[in-house]
């Protein structure tokens, strides 16, 4: 499915949501979900905010913040713990998201192993139904691995 009908559907999504709980569809709200839905990576409140703020429709912080949760509470996005920060990301990856996170530089890479992806998806567990997942890793990557041998390998020559 191409981007076009992907934003269709999720602004029909979005519409739904919002007749079903009697809240008015602003055009605040459709430029903020189709910028969400323009990225893949996850971000946070500040990022869209900062971003809004270079486009076409200046937007405040508190817009922003309370749209996120409007689009959490309508199945639009999700949020993400990386490196004790708050992410978003959009819930329409089905795939679901394996991310390797550097504890020490904060670098995180996104894996593709469908494998692992596979028993995911086929976990069941009584009284739930699964909407979306998102996996974490944590260590340390090379480049942070190697740094750390070399300050240890110093400290064991003095």
């Amino acid at each position: 499915m191409d981007k076009p009908d992907i934003l269709s559907q999720v602004r029909q999504k979005l519409l739904d949501y919002l007749r079903m709980n009697s809240l008015r569809s602003t055009p605040e709200r459709l430029v903020l979900l189709e910028t969400v839905y323009s990225t893949d990576a996850p971000f946070s409140a500040e990022d869209l905010s900062d971003q809004m703020q270079k486009s076409r429709m200046r937007i405040s912080r508190a817009t922003v913040y309370n749209n996120l949760g409007l689009f959490e509470s309508a199945g639009l996005v999700r949020k993400v713990f990386v490196n004790d920060q708050v992410l978003f990301e959009r819930t329409d990856r089905s795939k679901g998201t394996i991310r390797m996170i550097c504890g020490s530089c904060g670098k995180t890479v996104e894996v593709n192993d469908e494998r692992l992806r596979r028993q995911i998806g086929e976990m069941r567990t009584r009284r739930f139904t699964m909407t979306g997942w998102s996996l974490n890793v944590y260590g340390m990557c090379s480049k942070c691995t190697t740094s750390l041998k070399r300050k240890q390998n110093k400290l064991k020559n003095k």
